[in-house]
């Protein structure tokens, strides 16, 4: 009951009313701020590797070009094919070799092999040139021989097959350029040039790209191997997200993909001796985080909201409840017959109005219910006697008849029965001091009825009773059964010679309700004379005054205004015609109903 107050309502209503625009508004800006920032961040992203991957390529050409030397040293070509005796050539090489190393930072060592002169030759920073006879290039040199120029994935630095220096520098991660160098303009390979660089220019270059505490960056090779990772432990390896794989792998120059709950922006770098991918991991986390801030923000302020709102509603819906819950306790107190109820509200809203036109009203029923009371009652009482006199001569007429038929045809006892039955419906009918009497004396009473209208018929009328035990003693207006039944021989039972049938039953159904039965074989009553009755007993079921005609007769009103008397428009009468013939009446008491206003409330 509570759920359905005007208060829990209003508060319903205010939060629905309230809550659902404010979550609505929330989702929706959420989701716009999340693309916006989206889409924002993935332009900056592109820029910004796209501008990594301009500075990596840049560098990659500087040692290109730094490499192209040995071509623009017209003594060079000419140096590599002399014999290892002489110190001259092999001492301009060293210089060139030098001066590569000296014009991009980050060269690491220089190793050179001479395929005519079988000469492999190391130059790094920290030691003099290195120089021995060798009958084939370094093992690490021979995959890219085949190339003119080509790169080899990052790797340990070593000595190219050289004893150690103290001051060499092993393990450290390193790159290598190679280059085939050949006797232009002819094919022919004159040496093998493979120059290692460390990471540090990619590292600087790379960490200007992306934020070390919640981003990841990566510099991969078509193969899959990785150049560089803000992983020190994955430099070197092979990728292993197979995911990353087949997206740089196709013909986009650039682009972007959702995997593994983080944004990946990548862009390729085509050179003729590299080709290289960047590849930027942005955690949802870190991209949407902007957005998050946002909606807690927007979430915060609408918890403050609807605090605010369901404090206001509670107070205005008890402000608005609390007069209607106070009346109500008024009335139920009326209603339990304390009619010197002090009311008491003070307020000059609406509501002090409506108490005090309810003080003014209990006023002035208190000032005329004693007088309406006996009134009514009286009245009553004057219905019911005014009822119980209009039976039917007809019928005291025929059953003396009857009798003095009989008496003067047969010497019996048999009319002093029939005597005595005939008057105790007399005395059952004029007796107005019983209103209400119980089902088992208004079935005796209709039974002797019977039996006088069955030595009047004889063998063409049988009646039966199935009554249940526990409806015998309830109790119901006296005078009920009797018209109904006696509509059966005024209006039913025909003369066709057919036997007449009656039938009397009685239940309690759900909820209190006496249904009493009378069933017969008689004429039908036509369709629309039927419709009509039944219109008619709705009517005055409802309190609506009925039009009932002279040949309707006074039985079925008078019994319905006896039950409305007594049960208060909560019992009813029905009509109904039965196959192949005859009419059914259904008359339902309610025997433990409420009064009909509270049912109209």
């Amino acid at each position: 009951m509570k759920f359905r107050s005007i208060r829990s309502r209003l508060i319903q209503f205010m939060l629905l009313a309230t809550t659902i625009p404010i979550l609505l508004s929330i989702s929706i800006t959420y989701i716009h701020t999340k693309e916006t920032i989206k889409g924002q961040s993935l332009e900056e992203n592109r820029h910004l590797i796209f501008q990594g991957t301009t500075n990596l390529k840049n560098y990659l050409d500087n040692i290109n070009k730094a490499s192209l030397v040995v071509y623009t040293d017209t003594n060079f070509l000419r140096n590599l094919r002399k014999i290892p005796d002489d110190y001259r050539a092999v001492a301009e090489i060293y210089t060139v070799l030098q001066n590569i190393q000296n014009t991009v930072s980050g060269i690491e060592r220089i190793y050179l092999y001479a395929t005519e002169s079988n000469q492999s030759t190391l130059v790094t920073p920290a030691t003099f040139p290195k120089r021995e006879s060798r009958t084939e290039p370094y093992v690490s040199t021979r995959p890219y021989e085949k190339y003119t120029t080509s790169m080899e994935p990052t790797h340990k630095s070593h000595d190219y097959g050289f004893p150690p220096s103290p001051t060499s520098y092993s393990e450290r991660e390193v790159f290598t350029f190679h280059r085939t160098v050949t006797n232009i303009p002819s094919e022919k390979v004159l040496g093998v040039l493979a120059i290692d660089v460390r990471l540090d220019a990619v590292v600087a270059i790379c960490e200007q790209l992306f934020n070390k505490q919640n981003e990841q960056l990566l510099v991969v090779d078509q193969s899959g191997s990785i150049i560089y990772s803000d992983k020190d432990e994955q430099i070197g390896q092979k990728l292993k997200d197979e995911v990353v794989l087949e997206h740089i792998r196709r013909d986009q120059i650039s682009g972007s993909f959702e995997n593994g709950g983080a944004m990946h922006v990548f862009e390729k770098m085509h050179t003729p001796y590299a080709d290289w991918t960047i590849i930027k991991r942005i955690p949802n986390a870190t991209l949407y985080e902007r957005a998050n801030q946002l909606t807690k923000i927007n979430t915060a302020i609408a918890v403050i909201a609807l605090f605010v709102i369901a404090f206001g509603t509670l107070f205005i819906s008890v402000r608005i409840t609390e007069p209607i819950k106070r009346l109500t306790s008024y009335m139920n107190r009326i209603q339990a017959g304390q009619l010197n109820v002090d009311i008491d509200w003070n307020s000059r809203d609406e509501t002090g109005i409506m108490f005090t036109r309810f003080r003014q009203m209990m006023d002035t029923i208190n000032n005329l219910i004693l007088r309406e009371y006996r009134l009514e009652l009286a009245n009553k009482t004057n219905q019911l006697k005014a009822l119980q006199a209009q039976i039917n001569p007809h019928f005291l007429y025929n059953t003396l008849q009857s009798i003095g038929t009989l008496a003067l045809q047969n010497n019996v006892p048999r009319i002093y029965a029939l005597l005595s039955s005939l008057a105790k419906i007399m005395r059952y009918s004029m007796n107005n001091n019983d209103a209400l009497v119980t089902l088992q004396e208004e079935a005796g009473h209709v039974r002797k009825y019977l039996e006088l209208q069955k030595e009047r018929f004889g063998d063409q009328l049988e009646f039966s009773f199935r009554l249940e035990p526990e409806t015998l003693q309830i109790s119901m207006p006296k005078m009920i059964l009797q018209p109904l039944v006696e509509n059966y021989f005024k209006h039913g039972m025909g003369n066709r010679g057919n036997q007449g049938r009656l039938d009397i039953a009685s239940r309690m159904k759900p909820d209190g309700v006496l249904e009493i039965v009378i069933e017969n074989n008689g004429e039908s009553i036509p369709p629309e004379e039927l419709e009509r009755l039944n219109l008619q007993l709705e009517r005055q079921h409802s309190g609506v005054p009925a039009e009932w005609s002279d040949e309707d007769g006074i039985g079925l009103h008078n019994v319905l205004m006896r039950l409305q008397l007594y049960t208060e428009y909560e019992s009813a009468l029905h009509i109904s015609n039965i196959k192949p013939q005859g009419v059914r009446i259904t008359v339902e008491i309610h025997t433990q109903g409420k009064r009909a206003e509270e049912n109209h409330e």
